[in-house]
């Protein structure tokens, strides 16, 4: 079994393909498709999002948490797989088809979009990532992204060169998604062997299915909603600004969910065979190093935010600064609160509490998007998103309240929150007098990064933590 550094490593590696080469294009194709085109591609794939996202139901969270429970035995991991991909063929094929009525009848304006962008829909009925997390075999699918998410990088630059190829673009994104589900299936054979499903084998994940399904409807309509809302009560300039600026903070985010998503299969199976202390160790580190990297992120993005957005972006994207920057706030409630579900809420079938706070959540970033965009556009779709993920943290946080040691959680993160203000401080320092501009950013990355690694690495050595202990300061003397 793979242990969970190179499990780490390699979702950390898939992270870094799914949102660093879209955001390594992202100059190129702003200063080419324009704000409004931009705009117009998130208004449509959004729409689109939905699709996919009821065509995998609740898949890859009771998917992945079903398969690491039964990987140990052959027979009942062929039996679940085979059950649950059918139950989720059965689905995925219904949904497709809505989708094709909804390019028939109703998507009249951007059809041409809507019509490539079923390719992406397509791809969902192949989607079976699920079931590599859960045998912790997360090598192949970040082979198989490798490839494919080059081979999409490589044709944007290649395919792409007016704002009259939108639809190009559209296209490359759709095909790669698509190559992307279904090359996986050559690997499919090595571990799983389909057997013929049954009625029964399928009915006891229904109910499952649909409550994990719940949040992921529910987190979309903070992720997808409200760019609909702001493209419909706003104008795609906007939703030009704000889908550029959630390109940056998807990055660090990117890296904590590999993180999560990682140790989720890990704990479910250390659940099924009741080892508590193990599992109580475990998450106890993750809340700590999980928050050290979400507040570095957070000050640090936060810092170089006001030169980055239109170095980066060109200068038509000025205004992404501020939204850079306000959306770095909800980065260490998104952290804390995506530790405590993968690590305790889902392993341990709290769905419903899950359920419940993501669905809370949902309904505030509603009601502030329908008051705030319409006064304030891209701002206020973003801070919609900052009181939505502050208010399920909060959440999840009284739920888990006597079952976990929050308050050593809590006490254990303090440190970082002023080694990253003074980061903060100390990287709008050394860019106060800038002349050459990307010089300047990079000067202010590097001081960062290197005062809040010493600062972090000196903290956890007067502590004596024993993770960093047994780790990093063995194998640097080791070395020596």
């Amino acid at each position: 079994m793979p242990t969970i550094k190179k499990n780490f490593f390699y979702q950390s590696l898939y992270q870094l393909l799914i949102t660093l080469l879209p955001l390594a294009i992202a100059p190129y194709v702003s200063r080419v498709l324009g704000a409004e085109n931009i705009g117009i591609y998130s208004f449509t794939f959004s729409i689109v999002t939905y699709f996919i996202y009821f065509a995998r139901l609740g898949i890859t969270e009771h998917g992945s948490r079903s398969i690491a429970a039964v990987r140990d035995d052959k027979e009942k991991l062929n039996k679940t797989f085979s059950n649950l991909f059918f139950l989720h063929l059965i689905g995925a094929f219904i949904v497709f088809s809505l989708y094709v009525v909804f390019l028939v009848f109703i998507a009249k304006e951007y059809r041409l979009y809507f019509v490539i962008q079923s390719i992406t829909v397509l791809s969902a009925l192949f989607d079976i990532n699920w079931l590599f997390l859960g045998l912790e075999q997360v090598k192949f699918t970040v082979m198989r992204s490798m490839s494919v998410r080059l081979f999409a990088f490589t044709s944007v630059f290649v395919f792409v060169k007016t704002p009259d190829d939108l639809w190009k673009y559209a296209f490359i994104m759709s095909l790669g998604t698509f190559m992307g589900q279904t090359v996986v299936w050559v690997f499919v054979r090595r571990f799983v062997t389909f057997v013929k499903p049954s009625l029964g084998g399928m009915k006891p994940h229904i109910k499952p299915l649909l409550i994990l399904f719940l949040p992921v409807i529910a987190v979309s309509v903070y992720n997808i909603l409200d760019k609909i809302i702001l493209g419909a009560a706003t104008d795609k300039i906007q939703l030009g600004f704000y889908e550029n600026s959630q390109k940056i903070i998807i990055v660090p985010i990117g890296f904590i969910t590999a993180f999560n998503t990682i140790m989720l299969p890990r704990i479910s199976n250390i659940n099924a065979k009741g080892n508590t202390a193990e599992k109580e160790r475990l998450t106890l580190i993750s809340v700590k190093y999980v928050m050290l990297l979400a507040f570095a992120v957070t000050f640090g993005i936060a810092a170089v935010a006001d030169r980055f957005a239109p170095w980066f972006f060109g200068g038509e994207f000025r205004e992404c600064a501020v939204l850079i920057k306000t959306l770095c706030l909800m980065i260490p409630f998104l952290a804390f609160q995506n530790v405590i579900t993968s690590q305790y809420l889902i392993p341990a079938g709290k769905d419903k509490t899950y359920t419940a706070s993501t669905i809370a959540g949902a309904v505030i970033n509603i009601a502030a998007n329908l008051v705030l965009i319409p006064r304030f556009g891209a701002l206020g779709a973003v801070i919609s998103t900052v009181l939505a993920e502050s208010l399920r943290c909060f959440i999840v946080v009284f739920a888990a309240k006597k079952k976990l040691p929050l308050g050593v959680y809590i006490k254990n993160s303090l440190f970082f929150i002023f080694a990253g203000a003074a980061m903060y401080g100390l990287v709008i320092y050394v860019g106060i007098a800038a002349s050459n501009l990307p010089m300047t950013i990079l000067i202010q990355v590097m001081t960062g990064v290197g005062f809040y690694l010493l600062a972090s690495g000196i903290y956890l050595y007067l502590t004596k933590d024993a993770f960093f202990m047994n780790n990093i300061v063995k194998r640097l003397f080791r070395s020596t």
